[in-house]
């Protein structure tokens, strides 16, 4: 396990532009890949929907991928800042 201390940052570059920024703690886990296939199924079925969840579930557990966990200790969002 490693811990990062830095900030993580999202953008939306379609008009009417968003962002979130999190600062904070981060830990990167190195799972077997049947741990983190787990893990990036239950993420995908959270943002792609059920449908879509085990297809990204695999592509997102293959040799080489990690799960980054990041315990935030402060967030700035804003969105449709050019509205």
């Amino acid at each position: 396990m490693l811990i990062i201390l830095r900030f993580n940052r999202v953008d939306d570059q379609t008009p009417r532009f968003s962002f979130v920024t999190v600062y904070g703690t981060a830990k990167i886990y190195h799972y077997r890949q049947n741990k983190l296939f787990e893990w990036a199924t239950k993420i995908a079925k959270r943002y792609m929907g059920k449908a879509k969840a085990e297809a990204y579930g695999r592509r997102n557990s293959t040799e080489g991928e990690v799960l980054v966990r990041i315990k935030p200790t402060r967030i700035i969002a804003e969105r449709d800042i050019a509205a």
